[in-house]
């Protein structure tokens, strides 16, 4: 697989449908990443819905050096960064500005089948962000520890060692969740 990168070139060359194909391989895959990084489903849905915004409107040049799903990943991680400082002065919202939530679609149900997975996604979101996303990228968007370092910013050896120390940690909150369950 090319990861995207095809897609993307047939949009750049005004075939729309490469642009859809995009949106449908990368976009939920991009929310939950979004997702460990935010801590916040919503956040991660707009920064992703920016994301591809941006790849539609600005039509940012793809280098081939790198891989087009790092590269994808990055370009989300920066917007919601970018959301979390703009969200973080606005933090107290009215009660009524969240009734809108219970009609949502859960995205997160939708892309995590399994008891088992969704035990672990869960054992994630309690870990340090920086554990949860090297887990997130590595065990569930199939991404080497070089991509990985790449759309977190770390080296290589960086990732190997946070890897090491996630897994453990990952393994000490399932524990933990199987006592209290």
């Amino acid at each position: 697989m090319d990861n995207g990168a095809s897609s993307y070139l047939r949009f750049l060359n005004d075939d729309r449908e490469g642009f859809v194909q995009l949106v449908k391989d990368y976009k939920d895959g991009l929310v939950m990443f979004l997702d460990c990084l935010t801590n916040d489903i919503h956040i991660a849905e707009e920064a992703a819905d920016e994301t591809f915004l941006k790849l539609y409107v600005d039509k940012p040049k793809y280098k081939a050096a790198h891989s087009f799903k790092t590269w994808l990943y990055t370009i989300g991680k920066n917007i919601a960064l970018n959301y979390m400082k703009k969200y973080k002065k606005h933090k107290n919202m009215p009660i009524e500005d969240y009734f809108y939530l219970c009609d949502e679609e859960d995205i997160e149900g939708n892309y995590i089948k399994s008891e088992e997975n969704l035990r672990v996604h869960r054992a994630i979101r309690n870990l340090k962000k920086e554990y949860a996303n090297v887990l997130y990228l590595v065990y569930f968007e199939d991404m080497t520890n070089a991509e990985t370092a790449e759309v977190i910013g770390k080296s290589t050896k960086q990732v190997a060692d946070l890897l090491y120390r996630a897994k453990k940690a990952l393994k000490s909150e399932l524990e933990k969740g199987e006592q209290n369950g």
